[in-house]
């Protein structure tokens, strides 16, 4: 079966399951990362893992999902980043220093940090990938993740974008850790196989506990032309500016008008 194929029937079945056992949270978890019951209690799995301790920079991810991640970040005196892909006349990292904010004004920055909601308040900065320095550890969502690893997302392929340009750019390291926040009801177990440009996970979090990834998985290097396609450049209308300013040029396929 396709890959592509495979990663739709399982979205589906986890967003029926968590619709159907009321894990969902508003909005809803059909078209996109589900808010779900205990992520809260995620973000605090994440605080104790001795990666999360050491990390000084982390980027996040910014679905509403991972809010208490972002808040946390802050709460523990990190610096962090968060992408918008959506952003292309600033720049499309914001970063967050929580020793310019008071607590509250860094606790509601990192909130709504990657929205695209409003633009940047005193104490951040939007900054082009190149520009921004390396990160300790990586945090996303996810509509499912498997044992191994092997990660679903929404089906836009934000995630990965993110990674890939991290890749090229620097401030994200073969050796730089990803987690995962979701509820045991995204852990899906059939065999799935991970395509060269999917985000390698290597902690799976829930609100009961931290499952660490010990498979050994090939990594992106960076951007592969196979990622830009019209179908990206259409769902992520300001990657076009992000990659010229980037210095990051189109793949023929995809360079012609949208």
């Amino acid at each position: 079966m396709p890959g592509s194929v495979l990663k739709a029937q399982i979205r589906q079945r986890i967003w029926e399951r968590m619709t159907r056992d009321g894990v969902a949270l508003f909005p809803g978890a059909y078209g996109r990362t589900p808010t779900f019951r205990g992520q809260a209690e995620s973000a605090q799995r994440l605080r104790g893992l001795d990666v999360w301790r050491r990390a000084e920079r982390v980027l996040v991810m910014g679905d509403p999902v991972l809010a208490e991640a972002r808040e946390a970040a802050v709460e523990d005196g990190k610096i962090l980043a968060v992408p918008d892909l959506s952003c292309a006349d600033r720049g499309w990292i914001v970063e967050l220093a929580p020793f310019m904010l008071d607590p509250e004004q860094a606790r509601e920055a990192a909130r709504t940090a990657g929205s695209g909601a409003a633009g940047p308040v005193c104490g951040t900065c939007c900054l082009r990938g190149k520009d921004v320095s390396p990160v300790d550890l990586m945090v996303i969502g996810a509509v499912g993740v498997d044992r191994r690893g092997n990660r679903v997302g929404k089906g836009t392929g934000g995630a990965d974008l993110v990674y890939a340009l991290g890749r090229a750019r620097g401030f994200l390291r073969a050796e730089t850790p990803v987690a995962v926040l979701v509820h045991p009801l995204q852990i899906f177990g059939e065999p799935t196989d991970r395509e060269a440009t999917d985000i390698p996970i290597d902690y799976i979090v829930t609100p009961q506990g931290v499952i660490p990834v010990e498979a050994l998985v090939m990594r992106p290097k960076g951007l592969h032309p196979s990622m830009i396609t019209t179908q990206r450049l259409e769902a992520f209308p300001a990657l076009r500016v992000i990659l010229e300013r980037e210095g990051i040029p189109l793949p023929p396929a995809a360079s012609g008008r949208v």
